[in-house]
């Protein structure tokens, strides 16, 4: 049998530097690497697995420290049973992957800063998607605890079909029927939030320390130089090739800096954000108000994220399953139409008829925003933006139009979807129905600057998708 080789530092190597040295004065030096087994199954030749590929230098056991050997691998004086050690380990491995993830990460969060400077936003709005949906939504479950009115916006892919049948008595069963086919169709693309006090305040620049403590050390904020948000928008899964849309409303959305791309590769899946939605705080809970603009489709969507079904057959059920998971709302645009009727009637003080007289017949989110002197942050039509200046206009509207009292009656109720459900007063219920008159259905035009629904446009079905094949004929009975 050949002798054994020998490494330089060996005891009986002539040219070891070290070797007058008593053997029983050196330190004994404890492995940091305990043994471990790996599965039969592990390939042991990656990550240096192989002496004849290994950049280290042999050792003093005979060939490299991190190669296999028939009875083990030697590393820092230990033995390490088995193949596939040092490098070529499982936990190697493991860590490997675990550093890629950091870095990916890191690289997530400089990417969104840098467009948070570039949109002048200063990292007030947050952009979430699948990697960092963890972390925002439990930043999100302490401060709705104080932080309990929440405007918000979806982003969704236009309109791409039309209720067939006799609606000529209920043009909100045919807003309905329009808003179930499409919801049920579509997917979302953004949802934004923004959340604010009793008071119309919104959360500090900077981390309260109170709330921030019960994250038990894991925040993200930390960093005295991060800002905390006061928005967040959620980007979702979704696909230009294979997803359903409306042309026209991509093209807006795109023009508005949504990168469908991003989308398509880290967007949050449906599934998940529902599964967190729902343990969030934000929904189901009596203490939390939540602030829309012509919502109907913002819940509709809610609804399809929180439950993965279709929407109920009529209104009677929608409005049941939108007072099961958010027990208070307000639509900005139910509340300026009860404002108009008030004004007509001389209900209203000098300054809020003055401002009713200004806005003319205009109805939008920004010409409101504009009369009352909120301003926009971020680019107009995506989710954080448009969910930002919802809340800002709320505020405003109750100060100067409303007197700081909003009546219970104008709770609870969605603009276009007017069953007008309780808790509506018997008189705001007759004089709303003598205000609609007997009307037919038509469609609700959607200004430059309006959120959510884009209904200036045709409907149409993309990448050859035709209605009454694979979708049915979208016909709905009275």
């Amino acid at each position: 049998m050949p002798p054994a080789t020998m490494g330089r530092m060996h005891a009986s190597h002539m040219s070891n530097p070290f070797a007058h040295l008593n053997p029983q004065h050196t330190i004994p030096q404890p492995s940091h690497y305990p043994s471990q087994s790996i599965p039969s199954g592990f390939n042991t030749q990656h990550a240096f697995g192989s002496a004849g590929i290994s950049p280290f230098p042999s050792s003093s056991y005979g060939g490299n420290a991190f190669a296999p050997g028939v009875g083990g691998s030697v590393f820092n004086g230990a033995t390490l049973p088995g193949q596939g050690q040092g490098l070529a380990s499982v936990a190697a491995q493991q860590g490997f992957a675990r550093g890629a993830a950091m870095q990916e990460h890191s690289a997530h969060q400089l990417e969104a800063a840098s467009m948070d400077a570039k949109s002048g936003t200063a990292g007030r709005i947050r952009q979430v998607w699948r990697h960092n949906l963890e972390q925002e939504m439990a930043v999100l479950r302490q401060l709705v605890t104080k932080y309990t009115y929440v405007s918000m916006d979806a982003e969704f892919p236009g309109i791409v079909a039309r209720p067939i049948g006799n609606f000529a008595g209920s043009k909100a069963e045919y807003h309905y029927q329009t808003l179930r086919a499409n919801v049920d169709l579509l997917k979302p693309i953004q949802l934004g939030i923004t959340l604010w006090t009793a008071d119309g305040e919104l959360p500090p620049q900077h981390p309260d320390p109170s709330i921030m403590a019960q994250l038990n050390g894991k925040s993200p904020y930390t960093n005295n130089l991060m800002y905390l948000p006061c928005t967040w928008v959620f980007n979702f899964k979704f696909s230009l090739t294979e997803d359903m849309f409306s042309e026209p409303s991509i093209a807006l959305l795109e023009s508005s800096g949504v990168e469908f791309e991003k989308n398509r590769e880290i967007g949050i899946d449906l599934d998940t954000f529902g599964s967190v939605l729902t343990t969030s705080g934000l929904v189901f809970s009596d203490e939390v108000n939540w602030l829309s603009f012509h919502s109907g489709y913002d819940f509709g969507y809610l609804i399809k994220l929180l439950t993965s079904d279709g929407l109920p057959e009529d209104q009677a059920g929608f409005f049941d399953i939108v007072k099961t998971f958010f027990p208070r709302l307000w639509d900005i645009k139910f509340l300026l139409r009860h404002a108009q009727r008030m004004h007509n009637t001389g209900r209203l003080n000098q300054e809020a008829s003055r401002i009713i007289n200004d806005l003319g017949q205009r109805s939008g989110l920004q010409d409101l925003a504009d009369i009352l002197g909120c301003l926009r942050i971020g680019p107009a039509h995506t989710g954080g933006s448009d969910a930002w200046l919802t809340g800002s206009v709320f505020w405003a509207m109750r100060t100067k139009i409303f007197n700081k009292e909003l009546p219970e009656e104008l709770a609870d109720q969605i603009y276009g979807l007017h069953g007008v459900p309780l808790p509506a007063s018997q008189q705001y219920r007759e004089e709303f129905f003598a205000a609609q008159g007997a009307a037919t259905p038509q469609q609700q035009t959607n200004g430059l600057h309006n959120p959510s629904t884009p209904t200036s446009s045709h409907a149409v079905l993309q990448h050859g998708l035709n209605v009454g094949n694979t979708f049915g004929n979208f016909q709905y009975s009275k």
